[in-house]
């Protein structure tokens, strides 16, 4: 009896569960969307070891845009690719309303060679990435006490 009422007890939070799981009214259509920097506030130089906060401001062309800080970081050789992702909502009506944003990511320097930093800015006319592009020359120890 005991293992009965235990597996009624299952079986009807497991039904529960799938009831409001099923319930679509909280639920919207969103994509995401790499979204176009701006700017970025970049040392001058890196101390090797040492670790950096690099603020990136990203453009959000409409109401239908949010921007919750997540990226997409890439290692190329030294150079380091950074696009910006947006959630985007679909099947709303959008107005258009061109806002900044800023958001930071962190950097180790532990490199010797320079970081040459990409910043996502949207597609060429003929759909290539454009970047801005930009070049930290890191400093080690050595070089700090000359």
């Amino acid at each position: 009896m005991k293992n009965f009422k235990y597996l009624l007890f299952t079986l009807f939070a497991v039904a529960a569960t799938a009831v409001s799981c099923s319930d679509d009214d909280n639920d919207h259509d969103y994509h995401l969307e790499y979204v176009n920097v701006t700017d970025a506030d970049v040392p001058d130089e890196f101390i090797f070891g040492q670790t950096y906060r690099l603020n990136v401001t990203v453009e959000l062309p409409s109401s239908c845009y949010y921007f919750y800080g997540q990226y997409d970081y890439f290692y190329e050789g030294s150079s380091r690719l950074i696009y910006p992702i947006a959630h985007v909502h679909d099947n709303e009506p959008c107005t258009l309303n061109i806002r900044e944003t800023v958001f930071s990511i962190p950097v180790q320097a532990l490199q010797t060679e320079p970081y040459i930093f990409k910043f996502y800015q949207g597609e060429d006319d003929q759909g290539q990435d454009t970047f801005l592009t930009i070049e930290v020359p890191v400093i080690t120890n050595t070089e700090q006490v000359q």
